[in-house]
């Protein structure tokens, strides 16, 4: 089983998603209570809080982040507004293997892409970093699942 942690805005996109695989998943939210229950593959889809111990280690294939930036350059929650200070032309998103800090850990593919001119609105850019996201998340939930990534 997969347990995604996302924010609400994106559950309804990734349960359709995962039921189109027919994987048996869990999504949770911030507004959510999830017990440590046995999980195969954890994920952090956008969501806005750290995971730590012990649930950071439940599940036996991994806890893996999707993050809306490329990494290592931009961590944290305020990677749009730094992109937009130094004028990137260049962006992308990344998904990495989750440790016990910030934005860190192993990261396993970053897809990146040209940006038409530097972006001037974090709005804006977040809903180009989403479409790639989520294009990132179609493209490897499977290949992590079944341990190929």
């Amino acid at each position: 089983m997969i347990q995604v942690f996302t924010k609400t805005r994106h559950t309804k996109k990734i349960d359709k998603f995962l039921n189109s695989l027919n994987f048996e998943h869990k999504i949770v939210t911030i507004k959510d209570f999830s017990p440590l229950k046995k999980f195969d593959l954890g994920v952090s889809y956008c969501y806005p809080r750290k995971i730590v111990e012990p649930l950071l280690s439940t599940p036996p294939k991994g806890f893996f982040n999707y993050h809306p930036a490329p990494l290592p350059k931009y961590v944290g929650p305020n990677e749009l507004e730094d992109a937009i200070k130094n004028k990137e032309t260049r962006w992308g998103v990344t998904l990495h293997k989750m440790d016990e800090n910030y934005d860190t850990g192993k990261i396993k593919k970053i897809n990146e892409f040209q940006l038409h001119e530097p972006p001037t609105d974090p709005t804006e850019l977040g809903s180009i970093s989403h479409y790639f996201l989520f294009e990132l998340f179609k493209e490897t939930i499977a290949e992590l699942y079944n341990k190929k990534l």
